[in-house]
């Protein structure tokens, strides 16, 4: 018979100490379980953050590329301008396509990726021939910046019922969206002119619009230079820069900037701001396809500066690099990229990236 003592001994030390040891091997366990999982999830999710950003970047870029030059029915190759600064960013709509090429960036560059928080350059003389005003302390260096004209994405078209020659105004069938300050272009498929509308009046239908000498920029005449028949097209156009900017949380992000869009005011300034399109896009290159052969065919790809007459582009080459938040991969050494011949150099640190590429015809040029 057993005595009482012997029913209520506890453990030995030994037994408490295997307790310890087994339960020690299973937490282990399932944090490395738990560990592997996250890393997978960040590994993941960083991987599909990165593609996904990518992508957005290029399918915008690559709508604004492939309607460039776009003017109501016309293209920038048979367009006239009335207005005042035409030579000037806001205002070359005789132009598909403008653009900024940063220094040392033209086809066989190398430059490194400032780590986050990112600044926008304040120099603008870190652009080949000079970054335009109206872009001061917007661009971070090293990238470069793609300039769009064309008419207004989602805008209603208006037609012309009534119009005389040498007159500085003229009527439509509705006032669509055309706005008093805004600069339009009027078209009749073989020709067009780019004016500034100085008054709409009444709104609605059978508006009459007018483009005389007042207001900013201001036309450089009151009277159409070209003549115009009923039905021709009147319809707003719009200049739309992207370039690499300071995001909301500090990061390189892909921006647009629209100059227009309804946004001039009577003294020629804008009240836009520059919106954040893609977040986490630290770097872009482009190169313009030339046609100097007349084969509607690009017989040689350039850098911006290297691009006089943009009438002459056919396609578009873009390169952006894309990243992911910190933590997608495991700390490791600078990693290389190649944009166009460029070797950008990223920061050592946690991030996936990629390079995205693309070929953009346009599509208003080849005609």
């Amino acid at each position: 018979m057993k005595r009482a003592r012997d029913c209520t001994r506890g453990f030995s030390l030994v037994e408490f100490m295997i307790a310890i040891t087994l339960a020690l091997i299973v937490t282990v366990a399932v944090l490395s379980v738990f560990l592997g999982s996250r890393s997978s999830f960040m590994s993941t999710s960083g991987t599909g953050a990165v593609a996904d950003n990518g992508r957005f970047a290029l399918s915008f870029l690559q709508a604004a590329v492939r309607s460039a030059g776009y003017m109501a029915c016309n293209t920038t190759q048979r367009q006239l301008s009335m207005l005042n600064g035409v030579g000037t960013l806001p205002y070359a709509f005789t132009q598909p396509l403008g653009g900024f090429e940063a220094n040392a960036t033209g086809g066989a560059g190398a430059f490194n990726l400032t780590a986050p928080p990112v600044a926008p350059d304040a120099s603008a003389g870190d652009w080949a021939g000079g970054l335009d005003p109206n872009l001061a302390n917007l661009v971070v260096k090293n990238s470069d910046v793609l300039v769009v004209s064309s008419t207004l994405p989602y805008s209603q078209t208006s037609y012309v019922t009534a119009i005389s020659d040498g007159a500085s105004n003229f009527t439509v069938n509705q006032q669509g969206s055309l706005q008093n300050n805004q600069i339009a272009v009027i078209s009749d498929c073989a020709k067009s002119v780019a004016f500034q509308i100085t008054g709409v009046t009444p709104s609605g239908t059978n508006a009459v619009i007018s483009h005389t000498m007042a207001g900013a920029p201001g036309n450089n005449a009151s009277a159409l230079p070209a003549s115009f028949p009923m039905g021709a097209e009147v319809a707003p156009i719009d200049t739309t820069v992207y370039f690499i900017g300071q995001g909301a949380d500090g990061d390189a992000a892909l921006f647009e900037y629209d100059l227009y869009g309804g946004s001039l005011t009577t003294t020629g300034g804008f009240t836009a701001t520059p919106n954040e399109l893609v977040p986490d896009i630290e770097a872009m290159q482009v190169l313009y396809g030339l046609d100097t052969g007349g084969t509607q065919v690009p017989s040689t790809y350039v850098t911006a500066d290297q691009v006089a007459n943009f009438n002459l582009v056919m396609s578009v080459k873009i390169a952006v690099l894309a990243a992911s938040a910190p933590g997608a991969v495991p700390q490791g050494p600078a990693r290389t990229f190649n944009l166009l011949g460029n070797i950008v150099t990223a920061p050592a640190d946690t991030r996936a990236r990629q390079v995205f590429e693309i070929t953009v015809s346009l599509r208003d040029m080849e005609t």
